[in-house]
Formats: C-alpha cells, sequence, structure tokens
C-alpha cells in the first residue's frame, strides 16, 4: 500500500505542475503568435513603402549596385531586420510569462542581446553599401587597374566595417585591429619598396650620368683628404 500512496503522490504533483504549467504554455503560444503576425505585417509595410514610396531598391538598381549588393534588396534587409526585432521582442515577452527556469533565463539573455546582433548584422550591410559605392566610382574613373582597386577598397569598407560591428555585438577585436594595422604596413611597405625598384630601373639610363659624376667628386675629395692628411705627416711616408 506504501507502494501505491507513492504513485499517487508522484500523479498529483504532476498534475499540479501540468495544471499551472499548460496555461503559461498555452499564453506563451499566443503571445508568439501574435508577435508573427505583427512582425509580418511590419515587415510588408516597411518593405512596400520602401520598395514603392521611397524607391530605394530602383534607386540601388539605377545606380548598378544591385549586382555588387549580391542581389541583397536593401528594402528587404531593413525591414527584415526590424521584423525579427520584432520577434525577439515577443520571445522575450513570453520567457517571462513562462516565469524562471534555464531555458527562459537564457531565452531572457538571448533576447536582451538581440539588439547588438541586429545593429551590427546592420552595419556590416551598410560598409557592404558604402564599398559597393567606392568602387563603383573607382570603375567609373580611367584609374589604372580599376578593377583590383575598387575591389580592395570595396573589401577594406566592408572588413572596417564588420570590425565596427563586432565590437558593437560586444566581440573583443583589439587584436584582430592590431593584426590589420600590421598587415597594412607591410603591405604599404612592400608597394613603397616595389615602386622605388620600378622607378629605379625606369631611370636608371637617365640617372646613370648624375650618378657617375657625383661618384667621381666623391673619390676625388677623398684623394684630396689623404693627400692633405699625408702633407702634414698624418701618415708615414
Amino acid at each position: 500500500m506504501q507502494g501505491l500512496q507513492d504513485i499517487i503522490v508522484v500523479l498529483r504533483e504532476l498534475w499540479l505542475t501540468f495544471r499551472v504549467t499548460i496555461p503559461k504554455i498555452l499564453a506563451a503560444g499566443i503571445i508568439l503568435l501574435v508577435g508573427y503576425v505583427i512582425g509580418r505585417l511590419t515587415d510588408m509595410l516597411i518593405g512596400g513603402f520602401l520598395k514603392k514610396f521611397i524607391g530605394l531598391d530602383k534607386w540601388v538598381k539605377k545606380k548598378g549596385l544591385m549586382e555588387e549588393l549580391y542581389g541583397i534588396s536593401p528594402s528587404g534587409v531593413i525591414a527584415g531586420l526590424i521584423k525579427w526585432y520584432i520577434y525577439f521582442l515577443f520571445i522575450g515577452i513570453a520567457a517571462e510569462n513562462m516565469g524562471s527556469g534555464i531555458l527562459a533565463d537564457s531565452v531572457r539573455s538571448f533576447v536582451q542581446y538581440s539588439p547588438k546582433l541586429l545593429a551590427g548584422i546592420f552595419l556590416i550591410f551598410i560598409g557592404l553599401v558604402v564599398g559597393a559605392l567606392l568602387k563603383k566610382q573607382v570603375m567609373s574613373s580611367t584609374v589604372t587597374g580599376k578593377g583590383i582597386v575598387g575591389s580592395i577598397l570595396k573589401f577594406g569598407s566592408v572588413f572596417v566595417f564588420t570590425i565596427v560591428a563586432l565590437s558593437t555585438m560586444g566581440i573583443e577585436v583589439s587584436l584582430l585591429v592590431e593584426i590589420t594595422v600590421i598587415i597594412v604596413a607591410a603591405i604599404t611597405i612592400s608597394i613603397g619598396v616595389a615602386l622605388g625598384i620600378a622607378v629605379g630601373l625606369v631611370l636608371k639610363d637617365e640617372l646613370r650620368p648624375y650618378i657617375k659624376s657625383a661618384l667621381k667628386e666623391m673619390l676625388k675629395g677623398e684623394s684630396e683628404r689623404k693627400n692633405g692628411e699625408v702633407e702634414n705627416g698624418l701618415y708615414p711616408s
């Protein structure tokens, strides 16, 4: 009989837990559903406003930047980030409704962090847009090797904005910044040396008479100095 009573006690506790938990789960489900609907409506409204009234995507296509953005719609990115912010907001409300617990606490922590994550994604996209604009400007110029220069500027813009985005997301980037500075310095020195060698090779014939004349003057001056020292008794005869 004692074993049967223990089973009854366990079942009663499970039933009480079930009675308390089920309403919270249902409420959380309703909150998530409402958040999903609001997020989708916001996505459609803002996306439509940016596309049709502002004409953001048309402007990007007119500037010829859509290919450089890998076909990513700026309106879709902005609307999507706002939509996910609303999703995360309602997920946090649902987690608060569920009360304490490892899962609920983890969800709340992630929701609190989500604005930094979304801001970081937005900054990276801004870096891509800025890089595309820079590359477009270079490609429309007459700079030698403009394709390479434009790609370097685009990559550099994305890289700089990515570092800022990682910092915004709370990720330590000091080591990455130091490595970047070293790489840039090494590239700059290499380019300088290469340019110096190239200029030297190009101008060697033009500079040869001047170099010979300078060497002769140096040797003549050194010879006169030694002769003067011998005459003054500084060197044994």
